[in-house]
């Protein structure tokens, strides 16, 4: 079973912050240490809370929903949350993600803002974050989310 849950601040009433802490999922996590946990937007603003418990659960995977089109907009910010996720998590555990209604112009951003982005050479050298590689595209974009609930990534499917 995957739980997808959303963590970080809450914008939209009536919706409660305190109940999206990432730290929350500290004791969700131990308790239930089968239970896939997929935390949604990063917990941002608390996005090294969330790392610090992704990194002592490894049942819980982070999920860069809402926060992909910063790498065009905002990509010193985009390449320090994906830096630490990429620290702390590892690559195995982060999954893209849009969290849009479906409007064509924020998804493709969003597609954009990973297929493209690279955390600038300063950031690598100056904090430790390591380059993100094609083969860590692929789990992140799909490869990872397909390993957790159970599918193959052998075949492209069309409808």
């Amino acid at each position: 079973m995957v739980l997808d849950i959303h963590t970080g601040f809450c914008w939209v009433p009536p919706g409660k912050s305190k109940h999206a802490l990432p730290i929350l999922l500290d004791d969700v996590a131990r308790d239930f240490p089968g239970l896939k946990i997929v935390a949604f937007h990063m917990g941002y603003p608390y996005c090294d809370d969330l790392n610090m418990v992704a990194m002592g659960h490894p049942n819980v995977h982070v999920c860069l929903s809402l926060l992909v089109p910063w790498a065009l907009s905002a990509p010193r910010k985009f390449a320090k949350i994906i830096g630490e996720a990429l620290r702390w998590v590892g690559p195995e555990r982060i999954i893209w993600g849009t969290d849009y209604a479906g409007f064509g112009v924020q998804i493709g951003a969003a597609v954009r803002g990973l297929r493209d982005f690279q955390i600038p050479e300063d950031m690598r050298v100056g904090y430790g974050y390591p380059e993100i590689s094609d083969d860590d595209r692929r789990k992140m974009f799909g490869g990872n989310l397909a390993a957790l609930i159970g599918i193959g990534t052998e075949r492209r499917v069309a409808s």
